[in-house]
């Protein structure tokens, strides 16, 4: 009997060492859920929070781009009427000047060039008007129409201020042509 009652009081203590690792367990399995809710818990609610915060500010910088853009294209509207107003006033007073005494001007230019008045004395002495203002091929083709020291203006003329080296080389072969 002493076996039976000791064995009888083994399995008992085995029985509640069991129960009381059993009871254990489920403590630390509870424990363990709480925690892991709770975490779940903070964690939801911090990626919330900053997904509220990323999209406020997002809604903030679009807001600022909207009335900085806004504000842009009000600059760039007053700019294009005051350029319109600006080119309107222009062209209204080009339109105003009097076109006669450049008509006028041009007339007595035409008659004195009539009368045989030479082109040198209608161009302050320079053989050809506007000479600064002309390209080589221009100048090029009114050669024909200048005399030997005419050419030598023009050659001189040329070396002070363009010195370009295809003028300055149709000039000398005139000269020699002439010569």
């Amino acid at each position: 009997m002493a076996t039976t009652t000791m064995t009888k009081a083994y399995f008992e203590d085995l029985g509640r060492i069991a129960e009381s690792n059993a009871k254990s367990a489920q403590e630390s399995a509870r424990i363990a859920t709480e925690y892991w809710v709770a975490s779940r818990e903070r964690n939801t609610k911090v990626a919330k929070e900053i997904a509220r915060s990323i999209t406020e500010g997002m809604r903030r910088q679009t807001d600022a781009s909207e009335e900085l853009t806004s504000k842009i294209f009000e600059i760039l509207e007053e700019r294009e009427e005051a350029h319109k107003r600006f080119f309107e006033q222009w062209a209204e007073a080009f339109t105003s000047v009097p076109f006669d005494y450049a008509r006028q001007a041009a007339h007595e230019a035409q008659k004195t060039v009539n009368s045989g008045v030479s082109t040198a004395s209608v161009n302050g002495g320079f053989p050809i008007a506007g000479y600064d203002e002309l390209s080589v091929e221009e100048i090029s083709r009114r050669l024909d129409t200048l005399s030997d020291d005419q050419i030598k203006q023009v050659r001189d003329h040329e070396r002070r201020t363009k010195n370009r080296k295809s003028l300055i080389e149709q000039f000398d072969r005139k000269l020699k042509v002439v010569s």
